[in-house]
C-alpha cells in the first residue's frame, strides 16, 4: 500500500502477536507509517480492561487506523465514528500485520470465516 503521508497505526496486541481479543489486549503498539514503511511510534499506555475507557485513549493519541482481532461492536463503533478506520478479524505477529497493510496482504492474515 503505498502511503503519500504519515499514518499512525495502532495494534492490539498480546506480546508480540495481535490480540486475539481486542478487548484482552496486554498493549496498543503504535507505529508510524510513512513511505512504505513502518516505524515504532510508542506504547500506548491502558488506563484500564474498560473497553471505553481503552477507546478513549486510543482517540486522545491521534491514531488513524487500528488493526486487531475479535472487537466488540460498541468499541468498533465508538472508533469509526471518531473517524478510525477499524481493520478487524486479524491474527499474526507485529511484523506479519504490518507488512500486511503496507503490502494489500491482510486477507491472508484474517480469522477463519472473517474477511478483510
Amino acid at each position: 500500500m503505498k502511503t503519500d503521508s504519515a499514518k499512525l497505526i495502532c495494534l492490539a496486541c498480546y506480546q508480540d502477536r495481535l490480540a486475539s481479543v481486542c478487548e484482552n489486549a496486554d498493549g496498543y503498539k503504535l507505529f508510524e507509517i510513512r513511505d512504505d514503511n513502518f516505524y515504532p511510534a510508542g506504547l500506548l499506555s491502558l488506563p484500564s480492561k474498560d473497553p471505553m475507557d481503552r477507546t478513549s485513549a486510543i482517540l486522545a493519541c491521534g491514531v488513524t487506523i487500528f488493526l486487531c482481532g475479535a472487537i466488540r461492536n460498541r468499541t468498533r463503533h465508538a472508533l469509526e465514528r471518531a473517524g478510525i478506520t477499524v481493520i478487524p478479524w486479524l491474527t499474526g505477529t507485529e511484523n506479519q500485520v504490518l507488512e500486511g497493510y503496507l503490502h494489500d496482504g491482510l486477507a491472508e492474515l484474517t480469522m477463519p470465516g472473517a474477511t478483510v
